[in-house]
């Protein structure tokens, strides 16, 4: 780890080491030899005192700590570091660590910067050869991503005179991810879809060939393949396989952040309400996909979860959303769809939440005419709504 050191000493130091030289040379013009060594025990004090300043810290590393702590709002954890000390002890120091208000200390005192950068004081004395532990209780207070901006130790001297600055030049390693707040959306039109699958339906014309359900006897024009010959075997007449009606269950969410030239000043509530969506298809066993037009290298050029279910698969998704940010650079909406539609990636429902411009309204009408339901996620401050999207094209005459 590389640390910045400053050595900030008594401004009086200088003065006194002058004071002492004269002292010093008058003893010994008056052969005043108990003054003399008194002089040269100070001058020994002073030296020493500068050889501590000087080696002090020195073999300060920072040791293992997790790297990535996982939260929502309002869980409380332990953020933990470790200082490993190879150097002279120190003891009575102190770690002073700046970090967004994205997390709370719950029991220590903290004072808050200008922009919302909180700071804490922690004391931390480690011997020779051994690591020291700093905990700090804190709970998730909003959506994001919290590193930590500055790590400071500042260790005094043993006396008290002077002290030695370590700015950690480094990043910290440990982060501290908090999860956004789900908000209710209020879902007004059927998405159902008519799309062969793998997701039970009972009213669906498909069925899934992985998951027979029993038998029934053979009529005429049942397939082949289909028929279960142990079960004929015993029965003494042909039996087919009945297979449990599915249908095609998967929704993609697609946010355009953009407004003009800047983030939109609905990102929160795009949020919130996109994460309710996620916790819905979990429940409903219906796999998802997850569509931000954030500008990112590869090539894919924006952010894209592929279709997946389950708590993990929701998981990744919560992770992307919370590292969302207004400074973030994005691309145009309009380009991720046609990007989606080519490479043929658009699934049976698609949901769209954002401002959309005249580009992005002309492909998602191209979009639609594949079989794809579009649906329009509205986002207000304390409710969502997910209503059938309404083109504002005019048709061409």
């Amino acid at each position: 780890m590389n640390w910045k050191r400053e050595i900030v000493e008594d401004s009086n130091t200088s003065i006194s080491m002058v004071i002492l030289v004269i002292a010093g040379t008058l003893s010994l013009y008056f052969q005043s030899y108990i003054g003399l060594g008194l002089f040269l025990l100070t001058i020994l004090y002073f030296r020493v005192h500068q050889w501590y300043l000087m080696n002090i810290g020195k073999e300060i590393t920072m040791g293992k700590s997790p790297k990535r702590i996982r939260l929502h709002c309002d869980d409380d954890h332990n953020w933990e570091f470790q200082i490993e000390n190879n150097g002279l002890p120190i003891w009575g120091a102190t770690m002073n660590l700046t970090f967004e208000d994205i997390v709370e200390p719950t029991s220590h005192p903290y004072a808050t910067n200008p922009g919302n950068i909180l700071e804490v004081s922690m004391p931390i004395s480690i011997g020779r050869g051994e690591i020291g532990h700093v905990s700090l209780p804190i709970k998730g207070k909003r959506r994001g991503l919290c590193k930590i901006k500055t790590m400071q130790l500042e260790i005094p001297h043993l006396f008290g005179s002077g002290k030695v600055l370590l700015n950690l030049l480094d990043p910290v390693p440990s982060t501290i991810m908090v999860f956004p707040t789900a908000s209710p959306v209020i879902i007004e039109e059927d998405q159902r879809t008519f799309n062969q699958g793998d997701v039970f339906t009972p009213s669906s014309l498909f069925y899934d060939v992985f998951h027979p359900i029993g038998t029934r006897e053979y009529v005429a024009g049942d397939r082949f393949q289909d028929v279960n010959w142990k079960a004929s075997a015993r029965t003494g007449q042909l039996q087919t396989k009945v297979f449990e009606p599915a249908t095609q269950k998967e929704w993609m969410i697609a946010i355009n952040l953009s407004s003009r030239y800047s983030i939109t000043d609905q990102i929160e509530s795009i949020i919130k309400h996109t994460s309710y969506l996620m916790h819905l298809a979990v429940e409903k066993n219906i796999s998802f996909s997850l569509v931000l037009n954030v500008r990112i290298p590869g090539l894919t050029p924006y952010y894209f979860l592929p279709s997946g279910t389950g708590r993990k698969h929701r998981q990744k998704g919560l992770e992307l959303l919370s590292t969302l940010s207004r400074d973030d650079f994005t691309i145009p909406f309009n380009i991720a769809l046609q990007h989606l539609y080519l490479r043929k990636l658009v699934p049976p429902v698609l949901i769209v939440a954002g401002e959309l411009d005249s580009k992005e309204e002309e492909r998602l009408l191209k979009i639609s005419k594949s079989q794809t339901k579009i649906f329009k996620l509205n986002t207000e401050e304390k409710q969502g709504v997910v209503t059938i999207w309404n083109r504002k094209l005019k048709l061409p005459s």
